[in-house]
């Protein structure tokens, strides 16, 4: 069975990630305060908790299922083998680090996968003001954001607008074949993260509904684009090679330069005004 000799962000946030626990639940499950956990997963492996929340780690890890478990520790080689720790914050761009010549670009990870296990949902949307996201299925704003999540972030006065590929349009059967999917895979999955959010929206309090604006589009694959507030998350869809493998973008609105958030703002803007409404 996995175990860890000492616990640090890095593995609490590893481990959270296998029980696919969101932080509000995962601190109510060790009996924590949210900002605690927060605070572990932003200083990675640099960060310790109590002797008494190591003994809690433990046994949350001890009581986990056996795929949790096999999660976990896939999970946990992985990034030490790449010689990284899980962390959400963007480490480029920091002064002195020639952040000049890169304009409003703060990250870059291979794949994403990786991008997914450095930056959580939570990290990304936490405390967002404005979500707007353009791709195919949208995994990172349906998979990783509870309804729970949803309903508060709406009633904080937050807004969002998501744009799917239309399942049943001609763009999603040229990129399944592309991707060398079955026949109706990536298009069932796309309903299906369509559904969870227009069942979000049906649970509103009245007057709020239109807070979650939900449209479709039928053009050729990209970009995956989530914008929230000044952050820009960008990964691009390439030939053959299917989208968790593609390079993710991370971007940071700068007041005084035009650089690359613009671009990927005026993409969303341009497939928003093109999509149906649901």
């Amino acid at each position: 069975m996995a175990t860890v000799q000492r616990w640090s962000g890095r593995e609490s946030r590893t481990l959270r990630h296998a029980l696919r626990m969101s932080i509000r639940d995962f601190a109510a499950h060790l009996g924590v305060a949210e900002r605690t956990v927060s605070k572990w997963e932003a200083g990675g492996a640099g960060v310790t908790p109590r002797p008494e929340m190591q003994a809690a780690l433990d046994t949350t890890l001890g009581k986990a299922s056996v795929e949790a478990r096999d999660r976990f520790t896939a999970t946990l080689r992985a990034t030490s083998a790449a010689g990284a720790s899980p962390s959400p914050a963007l480490p480029l761009g920091a002064p002195g680090t020639g952040a000049e010549q890169l304009g409003d670009l703060v990250a870059v990870f291979s794949s994403r996968t990786e991008f997914s296990t450095h930056v959580s949902s939570d990290h990304l949307l936490g405390g967002a003001r404005t979500v707007r996201a353009v791709g195919l299925s949208l995994n990172l704003l349906t998979q990783g954001f509870a309804d729970s999540q949803w309903h508060g972030f709406v009633r904080a006065g937050g807004r969002a607008r998501c744009l799917f590929l239309d399942p049943a349009g001609a763009a999603v059967e040229a990129r399944e074949a592309e991707e060398g999917f079955a026949p109706g895979q990536l298009s069932a999955l796309t309903r299906l993260n369509i559904e969870t959010l227009v069942r979000v929206r049906a649970r509103l309090p009245d007057g709020l509904g239109d807070h979650l604006e939900l449209a479709v589009y039928d053009d050729t694959l990209r970009f995956n684009v989530v914008l929230t507030d000044d952050v820009c998350v960008a990964q691009p869809y390439l030939p053959v090679s299917r989208g968790v493998d593609s390079p993710t973008f991370v971007v940071r609105r700068q007041e005084d330069r035009s650089c690359l958030y613009p671009v990927f703002e005026q993409f969303f803007e341009s497939q928003w005004q093109r999509g149906r409404q649901l």
